[in-house]
């Protein structure tokens, strides 16, 4: 026994020392990413934090708390300097064009849109990781113009400067979500409430939802709306904060960052701490805990209806995560999910390493859902034009509509960061925006490799939906059965 014990002792020990020796070799790795700036350094000190919501805390002193946030980030501004071009992309370029208040205004920050007229409703809106409420601007205009109240939260640690998630928690942005919905349902009155959410934003609004129907208190929505929801990450964003083991020195301070990038675009971070993707894996595996609760007691019955959208390929999260933890665990009560399939025009076919129809098959050909299944697919292999194809639940056959949409010449998919942009976006569409400045949704550029300070797989990645208008119209039908 005592020789099995001193060889276990051995073994665990040795693997230690592999992963140390691992962590430390990541750790020097780090310190090949460019310099670091101001913004990567120190983050606004006004932030908000679950520890500051106080029983009498509300969605009115959360506001008050971002404005002194936003006051601070005038210190991270870089003044405008006659005749000196370094920096001048950045968002922090004070004047710049990628300067917020030169582009779109102040969409880094919490908006609220009240109603046109009478109040017909509202809706909380949250952006995602490294994002902003920008993300959720189509989406607030068109809920305002059927009569809602919409407001649009910035998440802590979000808008400011990527320091700003170095050290924020899940349970942060949890508890402003929190405070939020609580004054938005009020908002609502008799009218519906909506919540809605793009990537960590609709899981945030997932796991609201399940908070309140699990310990009985908020209001609980009456549609979730969701665009990309992060339901589940990748497993290795659980070690991400292993980085802290040596990440305290100086000399490894880099080692907290996964990317370094210029912060050319102005409402979103191009920088990445490892924390964030860290505190994402924490809040999906309490997110599935929680419906995994909610299912086993048989409080999934009360979820809301849920409309989602998604793309089939996804880099950032699991797609299929948002079917097995959410979706098959719904209730027959009018959701709908919608997915976009890739470009299958004949030659296109063959660069993908997977092809996605064969886990489409099963919704299709599988047991009857308990929910809308709908695919936004072409209408052949010979044409770029697409089709909605749809399985009603119970249903064992499928309605085929033409959308007229088509796929733009050279996108052969979607991507998890396009979804809930049109193409005529302002800043991320492809037509960009008057006047100049950076149109980062029609940038495709050509040249020599190892010459851009960007990798080309950032600039080329798809930022805007060209089959929004399907989005917007299906949207549209929602509302209309809410009412």
């Amino acid at each position: 026994m005592k020789t099995l014990l001193k060889w276990a002792g051995r073994v665990g020990l040795g693997l230690v020392l592999v992963v140390m020796t691992v962590l430390l070799g990541v750790a020097f790795e780090a310190r090949s990413l460019p310099e670091l700036r101001n913004w990567h350094l120190a983050a606004p000190r006004s932030e908000f934090a679950a520890s500051d919501a106080e029983p009498s805390y509300d969605f009115e002193d959360y506001l008050a708390q971002e404005a002194a946030v936003f006051e601070e980030l005038a210190a991270w501004m870089l003044p405008e300097v006659p005749g000196v071009q370094q920096d001048r992309l950045l968002r922090y370029s004070e004047g710049g064009p990628s300067d917020p208040d030169q582009v779109m205004g102040p969409w880094n920050r919490t908006q609220v849109l009240p109603s046109q007229g009478t109040v017909k409703g509202a809706a909380l809106l949250v952006h995602g990781l490294s994002d902003s409420p920008y993300s959720m601007r189509s989406l607030a205009e068109q809920l305002g113009n059927e009569g809602l109240s919409v407001v649009c939260l910035r998440l802590p640690g979000h808008g400011t400067v990527p320091a700003g998630l170095l050290d924020v928690t899940w349970r942060d942005w949890a508890e402003a979500v929190r405070v939020a919905a609580e004054a938005v349902g009020d908002l609502a009155g008799d009218g519906p409430f909506y919540l809605g959410g793009y990537s960590c934003g609709g899981a945030l609004v997932v796991n609201e939802t399940a908070r309140a129907l699990r310990e009985g208190t908020g209001p609980v929505a009456d549609q979730l709306l969701l665009c990309s929801p992060a339901i589940g990450i990748t497993a290795f964003a659980r070690a991400s904060n292993w980085h802290k083991l040596f990440s305290w020195m100086p000399y490894f301070e880099k080692s907290r960052w996964l990317d370094v990038q210029p912060e050319f675009d102005p409402y979103k971070f191009n920088s990445f701490p490892k924390n964030a993707g860290a505190q994402m894996w924490e809040l999906t595996q309490a997110l599935q805990a929680s419906l995994a609760e909610l299912h086993a007691d048989g409080r999934m019955g009360r979820f809301p209806p849920v409309l989602a959208f998604q793309s089939v390929v996804d880099a950032t999260i699991i797609a299929r995560d948002l079917v097995t933890h959410l979706f098959e665990r719904l209730p027959r009560n009018g959701s709908e999910l919608i997915a976009f399939d890739v470009n299958h025009v004949l030659f296109l076919d063959d660069f993908f390493k997977q092809d996605p129809r064969a886990g489409l098959e099963r919704f299709f050909h599988g047991a009857p859902l308990d929910y809308r299944f709908t695919v936004v697919t072409n209408a052949s292999e010979a044409l770029h034009e697409v089709v909605a194809l749809t399985r009603d639940p119970g249903s064992q056959g499928d309605q085929r509509v033409a959308l007229g949409l088509a796929w733009p010449p050279g996108v052969y998919s979607l991507s998890h960061v396009a979804i809930p942009f049109p193409p005529d976006d302002p800043v991320y569409g492809s037509e960009g925006r008057p006047g100049g400045g950076l149109m980062l949704g029609a940038l495709a550029p050509r040249g020599e490799k190892d010459v851009l300070a960007i990798p080309a797989s950032q600039l080329l990645r798809l930022r805007f939906n060209p089959f929004h208008r399907a989005m917007v119209d299906r949207l549209d039908a929602t509302l209309a059965a809410g009412r």
